[in-house]
């Protein structure tokens, strides 16, 4: 089983997500291989970012496949980002939400340039506000249409299935996504550009429950709501596209 959007790094309120917490709980959980990103990522010197994800990487016994996080002010600091790329990233992730990023702006589309000539997806974390709402990034996502696109979250979700439909170079993952929302997709016949995601260990801070047992019960609740066959094509067979 796969995991696409797992972090490490600070959070709010002081909370710190530990490169321990994070390989271990993955490990605990059988996730065989999961893409993480740091959340301390614009709050805190870089230099610092890279030790976290350099760590995560070392401890994970393979598992752990980084994402670069990318800030405005990292963009400003290094046009081609080449700064940033101490070694091989699975993708970018940009976080709208969090920090102010256009979604039509030129900034936003100097990334996706870079994503293209690099071959890698880029992550847009989905809601929380206009600006980033899935429905937000259609134009992006029809004028980059030779880069890989995952819509985290998927919120909200109609906007999320307008842009898939539209623009075949759009997927999503599930991180934070009721299964409700799993099965519209699933209706949609969207499935095939569903990748599971978990934002792990993050549900810590949002419920009174272990985050292990909140990932056990997210499985459960999937599995049954898809049938196995669909569960196993978002958990696993998809993430041969990535």
């Amino acid at each position: 089983m796969f995991d696409i959007h797992i972090h490490t790094g600070h959070f709010k309120d002081g909370l710190y997500f530990s490169q321990e917490e994070a390989a271990q709980g993955m490990k605990t959980l059988n996730i065989e291989r999961y893409y993480f990103s740091s959340t301390s990522t614009g709050s805190i010197p870089f230099r610092e970012v890279r030790y976290q994800i350099e760590k995560l990487v070392s401890i994970s016994e393979g598992r752990a496949i980084p994402f670069l996080w990318v800030s405005p002010d990292m963009l400003m600091n290094s046009q081609d980002l080449s700064a940033y790329f101490f070694r091989d990233f699975a993708g970018i992730k940009i976080h709208g939400y969090h920090q102010n990023w256009d979604p039509n702006g030129k900034p936003l589309r100097r990334i996706l340039a870079i994503a293209r000539d690099k071959n890698l997806p880029v992550m847009f974390h989905t809601g929380g506000c206009e600006r980033s709402d899935a429905g937000a990034y259609m134009n992006i996502c029809r004028e980059f249409s030779d880069v890989r696109i995952i819509l985290a979250h998927g919120r909200p979700i109609d906007e999320c299935i307008k842009v898939m439909k539209e623009c075949p170079n759009t997927f999503a993952d599930t991180a934070f996504m009721p299964v409700n929302d799993i099965v519209k997709l699933k209706n949609e016949k969207l499935l095939h550009r569903v990748f599971w995601g978990s934002d792990f260990p993050i549900m810590r801070y949002f419920f009174r429950i272990p985050a292990e047992d909140y990932y056990r019960n997210n499985i459960e609740e999937a599995r049954n709501a898809l049938g196995e066959e669909d569960f196993l094509r978002i958990t696993q067979d998809n993430f041969k596209i990535i």
